[in-house]
């Protein structure tokens, strides 16, 4: 059986990351040989020899439509996607996986309007309920103030038999009973219309939230230090929130179940499980440049547990950057 690879295979024959490969399928398609497209996709033992070389092209410094031009001479593209070097580098060619893909997205996007329509529709039948609910506690204070209308009138009123409580100072005027604040509530009906309500509240502490960094180093520019230690970062000063959201697209895109952030000394760490298994762990930490300026810096990458190398997380990050 001839050998085949998977996006896997492919990112670690080369030595690079699996969104690398797939930014190859996209800069050249029809030069990576598809096998079988199920899931995972598979390839032709041919997509590791066109991998390599477009690694090493890249390598080398050689742009998209040199790269081409190499894998032209060297290699037949499939029947029907012979690409040709444009003049306009920018302009993105839409591969029949990216087609799909958009396919995909859109109906998962018009499953979750519908499920958010029938959210709302069981949003409004639950307020009908608290509606009823607060209209019977509503009745309920009404008896009971009058209730307790006339139990303050009783203890107002001295009784003959039993002689007026005085005040520990030793003054005549009786003890005051102390009242519950209530607290006010407005509800919007289903009609639109605004009722208040008076309710007790008893509060208690919640439990404690889970841990993030501050919105300030959220929104400090990121940057990542290269193999002479000067600072690289992203044209329109890519905050940290802003390279965290591309992530978070790439690995919904590609089935990641979880993320969050958790502390680690003076880094944070942005935890990320990908699926077969795999978690990425970025460290991030605040720092500032030679000019004095203020930035977070991408510091290391471990996957599976293992701290990645420099040029691989240089790639990392060029990655990310080309999605901007």
């Amino acid at each position: 059986m001839e050998d085949i690879y998977t996006h896997k295979d492919l990112a670690a024959l080369c030595a690079v990351s699996e969104t690398t490969i797939k930014s190859y399928r996209r800069k050249f398609p029809g030069f990576i040989p598809v096998l079988t497209r199920g899931k995972p996709i598979r390839f032709r033992k041919e997509a590791g020899e066109v991998c390599l070389k477009i690694r090493d092209c890249f390598d080398k410094g050689l742009s998209v439509n040199e790269t081409l031009a190499v894998l032209q001479e060297h290699f037949t593209p499939q029947p029907g996607s012979v690409p040709r070097p444009s003049p306009h580098p920018s302009r993105a060619v839409v591969s029949p996986e990216q087609l799909e893909k958009f396919f995909e997205t859109a109906g998962r996007m018009m499953q979750g309007m519908a499920g958010l329509a029938t959210a709302q529709a069981k949003a409004v039948q639950r307020l009908d309920k608290v509606e009823s609910t607060l209209n019977k506690l509503l009745d309920i204070e009404a008896g009971n103030s009058e209730k307790f209308s006339e139990l303050l009138t009783q203890i107002k009123a001295p009784s003959p038999d039993i002689p007026p409580t005085t005040s520990s100072s030793g003054g005549g005027a009786p003890a005051q009973e102390k009242v519950r604040a209530r607290k006010i509530v407005n509800v919007r009906g289903s009609e639109g219309e605004v009722r208040s309500y008076a309710l007790e509240k008893e509060t208690a502490p919640g439990p404690a939230g889970l841990e993030q960094p501050s919105d300030a180093f959220l929104n400090t520019p990121i940057v990542i230090r290269n193999d002479q230690g000067e600072f690289l970062g992203v044209p329109g000063r890519l905050s940290l929130s802003g390279f965290i959201e591309i992530l978070v697209r790439e690995a919904e895109e590609d089935g990641a179940s979880l993320s969050h952030w958790r502390r680690g000394g003076d880094d944070w760490i942005y935890v990320m499980d990908m699926p077969g298994g795999n978690s990425h762990e970025l460290y991030f930490v605040s720092t500032t440049t030679p000019r004095g300026n203020l930035v977070v810096l991408l510091d290391r990458l471990d996957v599976d547990g293992k701290e990645t190398s420099s040029p691989f997380l240089q790639e990392f990050f060029r990655q990310v950057k080309d999605k901007v």
